[in-house]
């Protein structure tokens, strides 16, 4: 399953919902199985937190941007897959089992992908591919829908095959045209022919984004070994932990989950499926990036906690969670939910925040950053109970 690039009118202004042309699929509820699998994906976050924060530099911040671009496309794929074929049976579960296998191959192989384990990298992905194709195939309700993109998704995996045999700059270059490829794809395939269970592909990307959430949670650990524990690095945790609440409260705070799912079950099936694919695959692609980045600050920040941070890893700490508070906003103005004026403001106060870690410490950026975003949910949520007329979901 591939995810186009969002229109500008679906994002920012979408059209008032009517009434479906054909009802809407029956709540599937996200399964353990399922859960199961997202835990491998957390290790694949991992890693890629591990390989940016290992080469932070344009160089190493393309390569993980593109890898977590082509890993997020198929996660996505598996997303769609396990909502229109639910793993209830033995040959299902067992097929997804082996596209487990696939993906902890490519987790495993994400940290050397571009200098010595592209081919682990292609191949982990075509094992990916090949389950998702199978089960997608066997699905008697969607095979016409998937037999139309199947022939993009097979290129695009071959691709990617193909680049892991390559040179480092023909690897980018034939990697990033498998990435074109499965962007193309909804606009010359089409997406209709979907069956969508809404509550549950809304459950399952918010599960997505506790996952990534607890990576930042994990690079607090990480960052602190070996290090002597004194008030200064209990302060810098402390004030990283209250920063990862803000970003829970972000996201499911204000019951957004609520608001979406009601706005996607009012549209018609073709418009929900594209409403979803722009929102929680392209947005939430930003939204997982800026996640990523925010976690390998963390690193380098819980690592000197009483020291300068250099200006890229002070930009890093800050550019992520702007890059995190812009996608949800984006996601939130998608679904007519308000308010987001003091969201947009914390992005603009964050940037700010650079020259606090640059010439200041560690803590003191960190620390800055806890107090912003608290003030931005304490005066948000003033807003909502003041206004509540004009909080939530509109139109």
């Amino acid at each position: 399953m591939t995810l186009p690039i969002p229109e500008p009118a679906a994002l920012a202004a979408p059209a008032a919902p009517v009434a479906p042309t054909a009802p809407v699929q029956s709540t599937v509820r996200v399964s353990t199985l399922e859960l199961f699998f997202d835990l491998v994906f957390v290790f694949t976050v991992t890693q890629l937190t591990a390989a940016i924060a290992h080469e932070l530099n344009p160089t190493g911040i393309t390569r993980v941007v593109l890898m977590l671009a082509l890993i997020w496309w198929m996660y996505s794929g598996y997303v769609w897959l396990t909502n229109t074929v639910p793993p209830t049976t033995p040959l299902r579960r067992t097929l997804l089992m082996v596209g487990m296998a696939g993906f902890l191959v490519v987790a495993l192989a994400v940290p050397h992908a571009f200098d010595g384990t592209g081919e682990a990298f292609g191949f982990g992905y075509l094992m990916l591919s090949g389950v998702h194709f199978a089960m997608f195939l066997a699905a008697g309700g969607t095979r016409q829908a998937f037999v139309r993109i199947a022939p993009f998704n097979l290129s695009s995996t071959a691709l990617i095959v193909i680049g892991g045999f390559l040179d480092t700059n023909a690897q980018l270059a034939v990697w990033a045209a498998a990435l074109v490829v499965q962007i193309i794809t909804p606009y010359v395939a089409g997406n209709d022919g979907f069956r969508l269970s809404v509550p549950h592909f809304v459950e399952r990307h918010g599960l997505v984004v506790i996952v990534a959430l607890g990576e930042s949670v994990i690079a607090i650990g990480v960052g602190a070994q070996g290090l002597a524990l004194n008030a200064t690095l209990i302060a810098t945790a402390a004030s990283t932990l209250t920063v990862c609440f803000a970003i829970w409260w972000a996201y499911f705070g204000s019951e957004d989950d609520e608001h979406a799912i009601a706005v996607l079950e009012r549209l018609e099936p073709k418009a929900r499926n594209l409403r979803a694919l722009n929102i929680y695959g392209y947005v939430h692609y930003g939204l997982l990036l800026g996640m990523l980045l925010f976690a390998a600050g963390v690193k380098a920040a819980m690592a000197h906690p009483s020291d300068h941070l250099d200006t890229v890893h002070a930009a890093t700490l800050v550019g992520g969670l702007a890059l995190y508070l812009a996608s949800v906003v984006t996601t939130r103005r998608a679904f007519r939910i308000t308010p987001n004026g003091y969201r947009i403001g914390a992005v603009l106060a964050l940037l700010a925040t650079i020259p606090i870690g640059r010439f200041g410490s560690a803590l003191a950026q960190i620390t800055t950053i806890a107090t912003i975003l608290i003030a931005c949910g304490t005066l948000e949520t003033r807003h909502r109970h003041r206004h509540p007329q004009r909080a939530g979901a509109t139109g």
